[in-house]
């Protein structure tokens, strides 16, 4: 075998010897300077290198993509990561390579991402082909807070009028619209690209004065909250969607927002048991949830240890950074088995008292399995900085488990529980993705689906007070008088009273009523606009009242500079100040008022003493739909109460202030 080639060797000019000999001799300089410069390259950017457990703690992160802020030329667009508002739509090469290499479990969605059905769709889509490229080779959990009412991120789904609108419906339909909105929610979820639903809210809302609850809870009553929140989960997860039941162990009696600060809830033992915790306990019995959301929030009866926040203060340990409240309570004596995941570690009930690092360790220890985002990523100098986060963590957990803080055999139940619900229902679509599209423009906001929103207003109106002037006789009316905050809400209430009024009277009838309108945004009160309330028979306003909360946001991320400025208050206080006015003049002048209120029920008290008549229709919306016609679902069933097309079937879930 060795001859021909010595022979070859022999045949061949001299001169190409030597050149074969050179390259040679530089190819294997090339490799040892190549193997030399990747080894000083690994140290001084390490960061690209994970290791396996690194990777793992990186799948038990889960982040938003809110926006971001490419670099140009080199250089960043912006002077910090803060004054990034870039809204991420269309995902970013950068964004896409962090997903591949870094191996992190999920990505929460916001408004700001939501724009567009195939707008969406594509995202998703893209999220998933990267996460495909990563180590693990597995699609993400993608999530989203889209509980209905209240808090909707995607505006152009079926939201419907929230949790409290569904418990208002309980007396007369059971769990029927826990069960049909939470399908509803989920089949257009998943038609969408998303696998998980932060909901529902199972939090007792015992406390009047909550400004994060508040009409994201079921009611007052914990049985109620229990049977109307499994029915819920058991939807979701029929549709092949996570659900999430939250505010473990219960935000329902607390006045401080944890996107602000951190509430308390002194409850004692008893009361935490049949009322905060009950409706997690039945749910976990009956409907098996994927996802347990913890709460910022301290429970001194539950957990009274301390901890030192990162300013040195001394304070009660939150049940986020709880193993007493996560692993002992949830996990083991409730038999919780699904995941746990945080509340979003950005907000101000944890940011404030730990570092970024601190947070996910100490929430790993206590028992979470995905510590929901924990860092932001804005720019590309934050990509960077969250591969190092990444370690930092890693160094840190390692640590603790050979200090016998934490155990190794934890870590890998976490890591599986996520797996095996990954399994369960995360999945990428055999569908093309122009299939995929077509399918979520059939699925999302179709005509059932806006039917069972209407069918939910129509269950949950709810009459508050009424002096004998319900219902209308719509024959002997010929002027009505409406009076709203802006143009669109008189486009839907127009649209409400006539449709409501056709079913009573015939078309000649119809026409000679006479509809006069105020706007509060175009007009101003003067004597025109008294003496058209003067002339006519009855009066009807309306008014959204909620307590202003950046869960209505999404978090800190999108306090824009107007949120509770003083020109928005003021807006809102001339629209309150204009309304007292007009009921008062009605009044005065003996012209029946009757007032549509959408929002909080415990709001109301200051515009009931100087109506005639009001009805309660919770988070309604203004929408517009194919014909680009305003649709309030809420107004529309409360102007069939109001002429005596059907009767009110809603009940009050929760006990007012008198």
């Amino acid at each position: 075998m060795n001859k021909p080639s010595v022979t070859l060797l022999i045949k061949t000019p001299i001169h190409l010897i030597v050149r074969t000999l050179i390259i040679i001799i530089s190819l294997a300089l090339g490799a040892c300077q190549s193997q030399a410069i990747e080894k000083n390259m690994t140290t001084k950017s390490n960061h690209l290198v994970f290791t396996e457990f690194e990777q793992q703690i990186a799948q038990r992160m889960s982040l938003d993509i809110r926006y971001f802020c490419a670099d140009i030329n080199g250089k960043p667009s912006v002077p910090t990561s803060k004054h990034c508002r870039q809204a991420v739509t269309v995902l970013p090469n950068e964004l896409a390579q962090l997903i591949r290499s870094t191996n992190v479990g999920g990505i929460v969605l916001f408004a700001e991402n939501v724009q567009e059905i195939a707008q969406v769709v594509k995202l998703n889509h893209d999220i998933q082909q990267a996460a495909l490229q990563s180590p693990q080779a597995k699609p993400l959990i993608i999530s989203m807070d889209q509980e209905g009412g209240r808090v909707a991120r995607f505006t152009k789904m079926t939201t419907f009028a929230g949790n409290m609108a569904i418990g208002a419906s309980y007396q007369q339909h059971g769990t029927h619209f826990a069960s049909q909105v939470n399908g509803v929610i989920a089949k257009e979820l998943k038609a969408l690209g998303i696998n998980n639903n932060y909901a529902p809210v199972v939090d007792v809302n015992t406390n009047v004065d909550n400004p994060v609850i508040n009409t994201r809870s079921f009611g007052e009553s914990p049985e109620q909250v229990a049977e109307l929140g499994a029915s819920a989960v058991n939807a979701i997860q029929a549709q092949g969607v996570m659900a999430t039941l939250k505010h473990f162990p219960g935000h329902g009696d607390t006045h401080v927002d944890s996107h602000l600060g951190l509430p308390r809830v002194d409850h004692d033992r008893t009361t935490i048991d049949k009322v905060d915790l009950a409706p997690f306990a039945w749910a976990i019995k009956h409907s098996d949830p994927a996802m347990i959301m913890t709460a910022h929030i301290q429970y001194p009866t539950l957990d009274d240890s301390v901890f030192v926040s990162k300013n040195g203060e001394k304070l009660i340990r939150p049940a986020t950074m709880s193993r007493k409240i996560l692993t002992n309570l949830l996990r083991e004596d409730m038999a919780f088995e699904g995941i746990i995941a945080t509340d979003a570690l950005d907000m101000a009930g944890v940011s404030h008292f730990f570092s970024e690092v601190e947070a996910v360790v100490e929430t790993f220890i206590a028992g979470a399995d995905l510590a929901v985002m924990p860092f932001k990523v804005r720019t590309p100098a934050d990509i960077v900085a969250f591969n190092d986060f990444i370690k930092a963590v890693a160094k840190s957990l390692r640590q603790r488990i050979e200090q016998g803080n934490y155990h190794a055999e934890e870590f890998k139940e976490s890591v599986a529980r996520l797996n095996k619900y990954k399994e369960q229902y995360v999945d990428v679509s055999d569908l093309s993705l122009a299939q995929q599209i077509l399918t979520a423009k059939s699925i999302i906001a179709n005509d059932h689906h806006l039917d069972t929103e209407q069918a939910l207003a129509d269950a949950a109106v709810t009459v508050l007070k009424d002096n004998q002037r319900l219902p209308l006789n719509a024959t002997t009316i010929k002027h009505i008088h409406l009076v709203v905050a802006n143009q669109r809400e008189l486009e839907a209430l127009n649209y409400a009273t006539a449709n409501a009024l056709a079913k009573k009277l015939s078309k000649s009838e119809l026409a000679a009523v006479k509809v006069s309108t105020f706007v509060a945004e175009t007009n101003q009160f003067d004597a025109q606009a008294e003496s058209l309330l003067a002339q006519s028979d009855v009066v009807i306003a309306t008014v959204d009242i909620k307590t202003a909360s950046l869960v209505d946001l999404g978090g800190m991320d999108d306090l824009k500079p107007s949120y509770g400025s003083a020109a928005q208050q003021q807006q809102k206080l001339s629209y309150a100040t204009l309304l007292k006015q007009v009921l008062i003049v009605a009044n005065k002048i003996k012209t029946p008022a009757i007032l549509i209120a959408k929002g909080s029920p415990f709001l109301i008290n200051e515009y009931s003493e100087l109506a005639d008549t009001v009805l309660l229709n919770f988070d309604d919306r203004v929408y517009l739909d194919i014909n680009q016609q305003a649709v309030s679902p809420g107004f529309n069933a409360s102007m069939a109460v109001i002429v005596n097309e059907v009767k009110e079937q809603g009940q009050l879930p929760v006990t007012l202030k008198k």
